[in-house]
């Protein structure tokens, strides 16, 4: 019997559900094996900063796209895109992504010991890569990514806020703007006399604690108890600091409190998960698994967040999630992506079942009057738009369910960049 016939037969006698989880297997058997034979990245302004965007090429025709995390121009993953990872693709079966991202981990090992810009490069062509793995198996990522997804919309939160907390009616036109809108949560920054990327110490003092206490007061009478609020800070502060501000917003039962303490993981943060009020988390700034481990090991947070364009790529930032889930602890998504890594983003939070939120931003008009999220929602040529009530929407498209328009992100290049073609 030919091998096409069997396989054919096979489909139709046995069950589907005892099928399908072999069927993929058989069919490879079936065809000739998928090689990369293209690696391409264009640098783009779509949202309100730079990302690389990476598109990988296929001797069967199928093209996978990624987006890298931004630096400040996005030449230094461009330049690990083209010339270091696309090297090791060259000729290889996208199914290998495991063993590709493991060659291009260790091959940029000393680019930063996987932190920085290398990791962001590879994580752009890790989301390519699973573009190309959905539509080689006619599935969504979201279905194929660490055992399928467990919800269908993905709940999102606006990084946003009124443009004066200790203004009453400007917490009120935030709140109508938001609540019309569909959106159920917002993470909204603190108020402080100092910016917190241009520090000239950790230390906050009482009257400006004592001004958050009343400005997240005017946001929680805002927008009433059905919302939830981010106290948003940037790693910024020192022990005591944060933890009288924790004190003050803890009447507005926060969400969470976020990055309160510096990036790096040391004791203090147990201690002030401990004695904190309100629940702390942090993430934004991590990478990979190692870098999570002590926070989720030692208690150190409450919660985490994971930044999947910069972590690693989404199975990276799944093997997180789920060593988080180890410890009971729930997951939020960060993201100050372009659309396309918001949509990779968001096919991995539906595959994590204690998912909090994901954060979106309204950076544009077409996004501040309800179209898209992020920057232009119409370079994805998705089939639906991208968010609806509150809740990113999940394609039922093979891969992330994209189709870029190649000719509108051109528009968006930035300036003295060259197509990829």
């Amino acid at each position: 019997m030919l091998r096409r016939t069997f396989l054919k037969n096979a489909a139709l006698t046995l069950p589907a559900a005892s099928c399908l989880p072999y069927f993929n297997a058989l069919a490879a058997i079936d065809r000739q094996k998928v090689k990369i034979t293209d690696v391409k990245c264009v640098r783009t302004k779509i949202n309100f900063r730079v990302s690389p965007l990476v598109k990988i090429e296929t001797d069967a025709g199928i093209v996978g796209i990624g987006e890298c995390h931004h630096d400040e121009n996005g030449l230094g993953a461009k330049d690990v895109v083209l010339n270091v990872c696309k090297p090791i693709l060259m000729g290889q079966d996208p199914l290998d992504l495991e063993y590709l991202v493991f060659k291009m981990s260790t091959r940029t090992s000393y680019y930063g010991g996987n932190h920085g810009m290398a990791t962001h490069a590879i994580t752009g062509v890790e989301i390519a890569l699973w573009d190309i793995i959905g539509k080689i198996t006619g599935q969504p990522v979201h279905k194929i990514l660490g055992g399928g997804s467990h919800v269908d919309q993905v709940r999102a939160y606006l990084s946003s806020g009124p443009k004066d907390k200790l203004d009453k009616s400007s917490c009120a036109e935030f709140a109508g703007r938001v609540r019309s809108m569909g959106w159920t949560a917002a993470k909204v920054g603190i108020i402080r006399d100092q910016r917190w990327n241009e520090l000239d110490n950790r230390r906050i003092s009482n009257i400006e604690v004592d001004r958050n206490a009343e400005g997240y007061a005017n946001l929680r009478e805002a927008v009433g108890w059905d919302f939830d609020i981010a106290v948003h800070c940037h790693w910024e502060f020192d022990f005591d600091s944060a933890l009288r501000l924790a004190r003050a917003v803890e009447p507005i039962r926060p969400w969470w409190m976020e990055d309160p303490l510096p990036i790096g993981y040391n004791e203090q943060w147990v201690k002030l998960t401990e004695r904190s009020p309100v629940p702390i988390l942090c993430g934004e700034n991590l990478y990979g698994r190692q870098d999570f481990r002590p926070f989720i090991v030692n208690q150190g947070v409450n919660m985490i967040e994971i930044d999947v364009a910069m972590a690693g790529g989404l199975l990276e930032a799944k093997k997180i999630a789920d060593l988080a889930e180890t410890y009971y602890i729930p997951v939020a998504t960060h993201n100050v992506a372009g659309p396309i890594a918001t949509i990779a983003s968001a096919n991995l939070a539906a595959s994590v079942r204690e998912f909090l939120g994901h954060e979106v931003f309204t950076s544009t008009p077409e996004n501040r009057e309800g179209k898209g999220v992020n920057g232009d929602q119409d370079v994805l040529g998705y089939d639906r738009e991208m968010v609806k009530d509150g809740y990113l929407q999940l394609s039922d498209r093979p891969g992330l369910g994209i189709e870029l328009n190649e000719d509108l992100v051109k528009s968006y290049m930035v300036d003295g960049e060259a197509w990829w073609d």
